[in-house]
């Protein structure tokens, strides 16, 4: 019989512990990563009525209508029972134009649609949103803000209301005695 003690010698065993080590740990992470990503999104395929999105607040809704209004990344999609307002995450990702038939798969949520996916007529399918979009802030490298910390359309410094001190509290009124 072989005596595995003979044929390894320690550094050789150090190393292989090591490695079954970092093994262990790549293994590991990879399953944490994977554990902590969000779930896909899967909207239903029936389209429901703009009407009764109100009681399907925060449930996942696909909605078909005509595109009514665009205000760049949010636009209204109407159908025969009205309209609501879609938030299609960034600007580039969304490139719809009024008028456009349009199929929208998303979370209804505090009276907006928060879109996952847009179909067009020709049954195309574009995965927009924040699900979809890099970074916490919606694709924005620089964070929130713009560059140089600003919002992006808006410019320069608050105005000086913002630095004025919050007027005195006025002081409690006395406590009043009960009658005896």
């Amino acid at each position: 019989m072989v005596d595995v003690k003979k044929l390894m010698s320690r550094s050789v065993t150090l190393w292989v512990g090591g490695a079954v080590l970092l093994a262990a740990g790549l293994v590991g992470g990879a399953g944490a990563v994977g554990l902590t990503r969000p779930g896909i999104e899967v909207a239903p395929i029936r389209p429901v009525a703009v009407a009764s999105l109100a009681q399907r607040d925060g449930a996942l809704v696909t909605v078909r209508g005509k595109v009514a209004e665009v205000y760049g990344d949010r636009f209204t999609i109407a159908d025969g029972s009205g309209k609501t307002m879609v938030d299609a995450g960034r600007d580039d990702d969304t490139a719809v134009t009024a008028g456009q038939d349009l199929l929208v798969q998303g979370r209804y949520d505090n009276g907006q649609l928060h879109a996952s996916f847009l179909v067009d007529a020709n049954g195309r399918v574009r995965a927009v949103g924040p699900f979809f979009a890099r970074g916490p802030h919606r694709g924005r490298p620089e964070g929130r803000h713009g560059p140089g910390g600003e919002e992006p359309g808006r410019g320069g410094p608050p105005p000086a209301a913002c630095d004025a001190p919050p007027p005195p509290v006025p002081p409690a009124p006395a406590p009043v005695a009960p009658k005896q």
